[in-house]
Order: structure tokens, then C-alpha cells, then sequence
């Protein structure tokens, strides 16, 4: 029983809207019937008062079934009166004949259709009800046979069956409809579901391009409230300038995924890959993923590929591009350009004073003001580190050029305030020019470069003009550092040493080691034109820890020759040198491996090298000192050491006064002070002094006038090969100063350091 129950239509689940129309329709069949009997009754020769008493109960169903204020269930059934009356009136009316009950058929399929119990069994119960009490109180209203007329209940079962028989037919079909309802409701409410839950923005558009409906992730991509969205057009969301183009897109049919552009409610604007699904009612789904994040890292990457990271100018590729751009447009013009080389001047004593972050700060300044007066049509690129590369166009001749040159250099002078320090920054710039239409962007690079080179050389914040003798020499400068990279396993290179001796009775107590490059080809090479080339490509560390390792070696063989195991020798060491890690192992083995006392190897560093990074260099004057070395601050005076920092970097041992202020010292009221304070306050701090550069009796003497501990120059000796040095202190007793001599190659190289 409960399987058959289960099996039957559950009624009442019309949705509103279905059921309000459906009934509206049957209530006008209602009142047709009540306009329509009558008239039919006329036809059949009854008169106007029977046929209006007739057609009365119909309309009165009729207008009880439009009560607003009654139910769904009253108001069904009052349709069902009213149509099963009009049923038997017809029936009444034609005289009981047989055709007129389809009538009864046709109005209970009717009302079939609006899928309610109530109205339905209703309808069935007036059917059998009135033919078998119509049968037996007035049966030719009813029947037109005889033998209905003589059993009427029999021929109302009858009728019943024929009910019976078509409600099943209804209820089956009614629970169809509702099955199928159900399927659609489910699929219904899995597509709301799938709709509103969806991650990505989805939307349902008329046919005029407003949105009906929209999702929650929809109203997120795009900053509207879902209640602002309805309504909306599509239009509204797409910028001014892509009107046009959305206009012809969506008027093609769908063309599959589209990225196109939005406009988000606070103005903003996104980017979205769009797909469109048309539907047959001409209203279309519209799918949006948000990928505004994607092209946002895009746009980064093509930034990347085109411009600095740190600054936002461009790169050295895209800079070439632009460089080619401008000769292309302004060579055939008969006009130049013009490629600046731009190279910040002592920025590294900012990183390792000040740290990278304000180094990076500095860099992006330098960019910003270059920027302000670059001419339109010009550009400015960072080749990375602390170098920028700038190119004119339009350019008339050298002293145009120049004129735009001294401009930028000017933009960089105003201080700049890091840390809250203000910090003065300036530049070398080299520059070069050419009208050729088929010049080589990266040749224009290669001779600015050469020539911000020369710049550094003569002094730095300044400009040079390229010119064919810096080619020359940046080409000769590639050769050196390339033959420099095998001196070394070539054994080109060789010590010589410079005595040092007592001022007071002019014994020599120590020696200096000096560098030489006896190069194959080009014979013996200043240490000035090789040095900072291997400061530079940092072949100076493991060329210094040669010279260490050699001149321990020597030292020690001189010590043990000549029983002088006071003799002292000094070694220089680079910047490069200093601020490597490997320092302390270096000489750590060279004392080990020789045996020499460390308390006769002085290691000399100049002042600028000392306070390009106090900290650090304190950390490994440290370290040193606590080998047992000794350390002399070289060139002092010259640099920019306050006495604060140079008390900062004790322990040094010694400080040597540089050779410029020597040189006025017998002529030269200033400089002999600046010596005489010199020398006073090493002996303050108890550090010993040595005069470097040292070249007549008249200095010499002055020197021992102002107390002066230990001097060195070409009065008492050039640099000399190691067995002149033998020679030395074999015959220390018997010689005078000045009576050994260097070497041609020695006396051309002068005194010269690491």
C-alpha cells in the first residue's frame, strides 16, 4: 500500500507563477461557459429565463474563483464547480444526449492540469454523483436511452469507469510532470549551486548585453555589489578606449577564450579571460577568470627584460635597442649622437660604509635627477653596479655634446642625504660622438667606456672625449690583464726591494718589497700601468699571496745569512687584498712555511684602502696583529683618516709619511709641519715613523732633526734584486749611502708599490 501510496502525484507543486497562470486561463474558461451555455440553451428552444438560472451557478463559481483573498485549494475548486456544472448544464440542455458527457472527459483532463488533489477528486465525485442522482430524479436529463433511463446508477458506475479510466491516464502523465519538475528543480538548483559557488566570475546576459544574473566571485572581480550588478550593461564594465573593440567582438558569434580588459568599481583596471556561451533564447552565459595577478607578473617580467630592477630605466639590451633607434633616426639627418659612459665616483666606499640599502637609495636618486634633464627623446639605461650609459640624439657637435654633459654632472653635485648625513656624489664620464649611419652600438659603447676610463685616470669627476689613443690603450689594457692571467705560471714575475734605514746611524734595519712584470713582448712593465689592472680583475690576491710566500722566503734565507734576525720586511698590501677572506691564511702559511718571525714581517696598507670600510679593516688588522705581524699605515697624510679613526685602527705599528710632503720638506714651511706633527703624534701614540721618498742628504738631515725614526729613498738606495740586497748587508760596515745602485730596469721603474 505505502509502494502504491508513493507512486502517486504529491500535489500542489506547481511553482506559483505556473499555477497563477494556468488558473487564470481556466477561470476565463469558466466564464466562457457561463456566457455560452445560455446562448446554446436559446438554440435549443429554451427560454431566456431558464437558460439565465442555468448559466447563474456557473458564473457564480466563476467569480468565487476569483477571490483574492481565499486560497489556492478554494479557488481551484471553485474552477472545479464551475466547470463540472457547465458540464451537466450542457448535458441538461441537450437532452441527455450521449455526446454532451465528453464534456464531463474534457473538463476533468482540464483539470488535471492544475496537479491538486482537492479540485481533482472533486471533479471525479460531481461526475458519478450527478449521473446517478440526476438518473434517478430526472433521467431525461441525464440519459437519452432507455436503458440508462431504466437503471441509471448502473450507467453512472459506468460513466465512473470511463473517469476512472481517464484519471489514471492523468495522474500518470501529472506524476511525469512532477517527476520531470523534480529532474529540473535538481538540475535547477545543481546549476545555482555550480553558479553562485563557482571560483570564477560567471554572469547571465540578455540579448541586449544587461546582466540578469551574476555570482558572488563575479561581483569580487569586479567591486560591484551583486544587487548593482543586475541590471547593469556589460558595456559599463569595458574601458573608453576598448569600446570599439568590444562592440566588434561581441557582436561575432563566440569565439572561445578572450583576454580583454575591465574596469573594476573603484576605477581600477583588471585584466580577465572572458569566454561567451550562447543560449537558444539569445541570452548567453559569460565566464571571467580574474588573471590580473598573471599579466601584473607578466608585465614584471617584460619589465625585467627591458629595465633595471633597482631604478626602472632600462637595461643594457633594451638600451641597445634604443641606442640603434637613435642613430637610425638622426645619422641620415646629418646630425650626430653622442653615447655618455657614466661612472659614479668612489661608490663603493658608500656600500661598505653605509650598507647596500643606501647604496641602492643613491643609485635610484642619481637615476631620477639624470632623468629630469634628459631632453625629450634621449635615454638612460644602468649597465648595473654604480655605471649608467646615456644617449643623445640631435646632436650639432662636440661642444653641443659637451654642454649637455656638463649639465648632467652639474644635476649630480647638491648633496645627498642618506642616513642623515648629506653625502656629495660625483661622476667620471666618458663621452664619444659619430654621424656614421652604420655605426655599431656596442663599438659606441666600447669607446664611451674607454674613455670614462681615461676620466678615472686623470682624476675622476670630470669628462673625457673619446679620441683613437684611448682605443689604443683600453686595447693594450685587454692584452696586459689577458697575459697578466699566466704571469705567474710563467714566472715573468719578480721582486725587488728597497733598503730601509736607521736615520741616526743609517743601518739598514728593514727592506720593501716591490712588484715587478718582465713581460715578454713589451719588456718591463710599470707596477702603476699593471697594478690596478690586477686590482681590477682580482688577479691581486693570488699575486699577493705570492709576494707574501716570496718575500718571507727571502727574508728569512737574509736573516739566517747574515744573522739578522731583527731585519724587517715589508710587504704592501691592495684593498682588494685586505678585504679578502683568505688574508690571514695567506700569511699564516707563508710564516709557517719559511719560518720566519712574524714580528719581522710589516704589512703596509694605505689610509684610503683603511677607511674604505673601518670596520672591516679593523677586524683583520686584528686578526694580523694577533699572528704576531706588524702593520705600518702607508701614504699617511695624503688620505682622508681622521686621528678618531686612525686611534679606531690600533694596533698599527707605524705610520710612513708620504713622499709629496718629503719633497717640499727643505723648501716647504707647510709641509715641513705637516711632517713635524706627523711625527710628533706617532711618537704620542708610540708608533715609529718612515719618510718615504727620501732623495738628498738636505732631507735626510732635516728628518733627523725632527726625530724622525726610519727613511727610505734613492739617497740610500733604489729597488734592488735580492743578491744587490745580499750585497747590502754583506758590506753594511764598509759602505756609504748611495754607493750600491739599481738596476737600468729598476731605476726606469721608480719606487713603486704593490
Amino acid at each position: 500500500m505505502q509502494a502504491v501510496l508513493a507512486s502517486l502525484p504529491r500535489g500542489k507543486t506547481l511553482p506559483p507563477r505556473v499555477w497563477a497562470r494556468r488558473h487564470r486561463t481556466l477561470v476565463w474558461l469558466v466564464w466562457a461557459h457561463a456566457v455560452a451555455l445560455p446562448l446554446f440553451g436559446l438554440t435549443q428552444g429554451y427560454g431566456i429565463s431558464h437558460v439565465t438560472l442555468d448559466g447563474l451557478p456557473v458564473a457564480v463559481f466563476a467569480a468565487a474563483a476569483m477571490l483574492p483573498g481565499r486560497s489556492q485549494r478554494f479557488r481551484a475548486s471553485m474552477v472545479s464547480m464551475g466547470l463540472l456544472t457547465a458540464s451537466a448544464i450542457l448535458v441538461h440542455l441537450w437532452d441527455g444526449h450521449i455526446e454532451a458527457h465528453f464534456h464531463f472527459f474534457v473538463m476533468v483532463t482540464i483539470l488535471a492540469t492544475y496537479e491538486e488533489w482537492l479540485p481533482y477528486l472533486l471533479a471525479v465525485a460531481y461526475v458519478v454523483l450527478h449521473h446517478g442522482t440526476v438518473g434517478v430524479f430526472e433521467s431525461s436529463s441525464a440519459y437519452n436511452h432507455a436503458a440508462a433511463v431504466e437503471d441509471p446508477w448502473k450507467w453512472a458506475g459506468i460513466h465512473g469507469a470511463f473517469i476512472v479510466a481517464l484519471c489514471v491516464a492523468n495522474v500518470v502523465g501529472w506524476r511525469m510532470n512532477e517527476d520531470l519538475r523534480d529532474d529540473m528543480r535538481l538540475s535547477e538548483e545543481r546549476f545555482r549551486n555550480a553558479f553562485e559557488e563557482a571560483p570564477i566570475g560567471m554572469a547571465i546576459v540578455n540579448a541586449s548585453g544587461a546582466f540578469v544574473r551574476v555570482n558572488s566571485s563575479f561581483s569580487t572581480t569586479t567591486g560591484y555589489p551583486l544587487d548593482e550588478l543586475v541590471g547593469m550593461r556589460m558595456a559599463q564594465l569595458v574601458p573608453q578606449d576598448a569600446q570599439e573593440e568590444y562592440r566588434q567582438t561581441w557582436a561575432s558569434p563566440d569565439q572561445g577564450e578572450l583576454e580583454r580588459r575591465f574596469v573594476r568599481a573603484d576605477g581600477s583596471m583588471g585584466w580577465g579571460l572572458w569566454q561567451r556561451t550562447t543560449a537558444s533564447d539569445g541570452q548567453f552565459l559569460l565566464q571571467c577568470l580574474d588573471i590580473s595577478d598573471r599579466k601584473q607578473a607578466q608585465e614584471q617580467l617584460e619589465l625585467q627584460a627591458t629595465a633595471d630592477a633597482l631604478t626602472g630605466v632600462p637595461n643594457r639590451p633594451r638600451f641597445l635597442e634604443l641606442l640603434q633607434e637613435t642613430i637610425t633616426i638622426w645619422t641620415p639627418a646629418g646630425r650626430k649622437i653622442a653615447v655618455l659612459f657614466l661612472d659614479l665616483d668612489d661608490f663603493k666606499i658608500i656600500n661598505d660604509s653605509l650598507g647596500h640599502g643606501a647604496g641602492d637609495r643613491l643609485l635610484t636618486e642619481t637615476a631620477r635627477r639624470l632623468e629630469r634633464v634628459l631632453r625629450p627623446g634621449d635615454s638612460l639605461a644602468r649597465f648595473g653596479g654604480d655605471e649608467f650609459t646615456i644617449c643623445l640624439g640631435d646632436i650639432a657637435d662636440e661642444e653641443h655634446a659637451l654642454r649637455i654633459t656638463e649639465r648632467l654632472l652639474g644635476v649630480l653635485r647638491p648633496p645627498v642625504v642618506l642616513d642623515g648625513e648629506r653625502r656629495y656624489l660625483t661622476a667620471s664620464v666618458g663621452l664619444t660622438l659619430t654621424g656614421r649611419t652604420d655605426a655599431e652600438p656596442e663599438e659606441l659603447l666600447r669607446d664611451a667606456d674607454a674613455a670614462m676610463y681615461r676620466a678615472k685616470e686623470l682624476g675622476k669627476a670630470r669628462c673625457e672625449v673619446f679620441d683613437d689613443s684611448m682605443r689604443k690603450r683600453a686595447v693594450e689594457r685587454l692584452e696586459l690583464e689577458t697575459s697578466m692571467r699566466g704571469a705567474l705560471e710563467r714566472e715573468e714575475l719578480r721582486l725587488v726591494y728597497q733598503p730601509k734605514v736607521e736615520l741616526t746611524g743609517e743601518r739598514i734595519v728593514g727592506v720593501e718589497a716591490l712588484l715587478r712584470w718582465d713581460h715578454p713582448t713589451h719588456g718591463t712593465i710599470p707596477p702603476l700601468k699593471f697594478i690596478p689592472l690586477a686590482e681590477q680583475s682580482g688577479l691581486i690576491v693570488p699575486i699577493g699571496a705570492w709576494v707574501v710566500q716570496e718575500a718571507c722566503r727571502t727574508a728569512a734565507r737574509w736573516q739566517k745569512e747574515f744573522g739578522r734576525d731583527d731585519l724587517l720586511i715589508a710587504v704592501n698590501l691592495s684593498p682588494r687584498q685586505l678585504g679578502s677572506t683568505e688574508l690571514v691564511d695567506v700569511v699564516r702559511d707563508a710564516l709557517t712555511d719559511t719560518g720566519l718571525a712574524p714580528s719581522t714581517l710589516c704589512l703596509e696598507v694605505t689610509e684610503s684602502a683603511l677607511m674604505a670600510d673601518v670596520a672591516a679593516a679593523r677586524e683583520t688588522l686584528h686578526e694580523l696583529k694577533a699572528l704576531g705581524v706588524r702593520v705600518a699605515v702607508d701614504d699617511f697624510g695624503v688620505g682622508h683618516a681622521s686621528l678618531k679613526q686612525l686611534k679606531q685602527l690600533l694596533p698599527v705599528d707605524m705610520l710612513k709619511i708620504d713622499k709629496s710632503f718629503v719633497d717640499g720638506l727643505t723648501t716647504d714651511v707647510e709641509d715641513r709641519a705637516i711632517i713635524e706633527a706627523v711625527i710628533i703624534l706617532a711618537a704620542s701614540l708610540g708608533l715609529d715613523t718612515v719618510a718615504e721618498g727620501v732623495e738628498h742628504a738636505d732631507q735626510a738631515d732635516a728628518l733627523r732633526d725632527l726625530h724622525c725614526q726610519l727613511a727610505q729613498g734613492y739617497h740610500f738606495s733604489r729597488p734592488v734584486t735580492p743578491d744587490a740586497i745580499s750585497a747590502l748587508l754583506d758590506a753594511e760596515p764598509s759602505l756609504s749611502p748611495g754607493q750600491v745602485v739599481a738596476d737600468d730596469a729598476a731605476r726606469d721603474a721608480g719606487d713603486v708599490t704593490l
